[in-house]
C-alpha cells in the first residue's frame, strides 16, 4: 500500500524544479498523470507510475512510449459525468493513503479550478489529508485542528465552501477569531498573516478551504 499518491492535472503547472525536489522528498509515492498533466511530467522529466483519462490531450507517440515502458493505463470514455481529475481522485482515495497531493489543478480554466477546489471536500470526508499543491502555496480543508509550524510572516486566506464554518478559532494570527463563523458569501478569511509560532486554525464544523502561501510576500503574478 503507497502511503502518499500524487495526480497530477493538465492545469497550471509552474516552476518544474519544485516539483521534482517535492517528489524527491515524497517517499512511498505512487505518481498518477492525468491525461492532458502527462505534458508537465514530461517538462519535469518524470514518468507515472498510473495514466487516467481519455486520452484526448496526450500525444499518440507519447502514449506508446508510456504503454511499451509498462505504465498502467485507465483509459475513460471522452464522454463522461466527471473530470479526468475527480475519477483520478476517486482512484487514490479507494487505495487509503495517509496522503494525496493534486498538482497542476489550479490556473487555466476556472470552472475546472474550482471544481478542483470542492474536490478537496471527498478528501475529508474521506479521512485523508488531501490538497492542491504548487509552487507558490497549498491549499486544503481541514478536519479539526491545522498547526504551522515556522511560517512567522506567512499568509494564509480562510475561505468558506458551505453557507457558514462554524467554530472558527485562530490562535498565532495577525487577525484572531475566537469560535466565531465565516460565510461563504463573505471576504472577512481572506489576508491573514502568520504571526506566532505555532499558528493554530480550529474549527467545529463545516467545510473550510485554508489556503497557506510558502513564502513571506511571495505570491503568483497577475499578468
Amino acid at each position: 500500500m503507497h502511503q502518499n499518491i500524487i495526480i497530477v492535472s493538465g492545469g497550471r503547472l509552474g516552476n518544474p524544479d519544485f516539483f521534482q525536489k517535492r517528489m524527491a522528498q515524497t517517499g512511498n509515492r505512487v505518481l498518477i498523470g492525468c491525461d492532458g498533466g502527462t505534458r508537465h511530467l514530461a517538462a519535469a522529466s518524470l514518468t507515472p507510475d498510473m495514466l487516467v483519462g481519455d486520452m484526448d490531450s496526450i500525444e499518440p507517440s507519447q502514449l506508446a512510449h508510456y504503454e511499451r515502458s509498462g505504465v498502467k493505463i485507465i483509459k475513460l470514455p471522452a464522454r463522461k459525468d466527471f473530470t479526468d481529475t475527480a475519477l483520478a481522485l476517486d482512484y487514490a482515495l479507494s487505495q487509503q493513503p495517509e496522503t494525496i497531493e493534486i498538482w497542476g489543478a489550479q490556473g487555466g480554466r476556472m470552472d475546472h479550478a474550482l471544481a478542483n477546489l470542492f474536490l478537496l471536500i471527498k478528501g475529508k470526508e474521506a479521512g485523508i489529508k488531501t490538497g492542491l499543491m504548487d509552487e507558490y502555496c497549498e491549499a486544503f480543508v481541514p478536519d479539526g485542528e491545522v498547526l504551522f509550524a515556522d511560517a512567522i510572516g506567512c499568509l494564509v486566506s480562510l475561505i468558506a465552501l458551505c453557507p457558514r464554518v462554524e467554530g472558527v478559532t485562530l490562535r498565532g494570527f495577525l487577525y484572531t477569531l475566537s469560535d466565531e463563523a465565516l460565510m461563504m458569501s463573505e471576504s472577512r478569511g481572506v489576508s491573514n498573516i502568520i504571526s506566532g509560532n505555532p499558528a493554530v486554525i480550529r474549527i467545529q464544523s463545516g467545510n473550510l478551504l485554508v489556503i497557506r502561501y510558502w513564502q513571506k510576500d511571495v505570491f503568483p503574478e497577475a499578468n
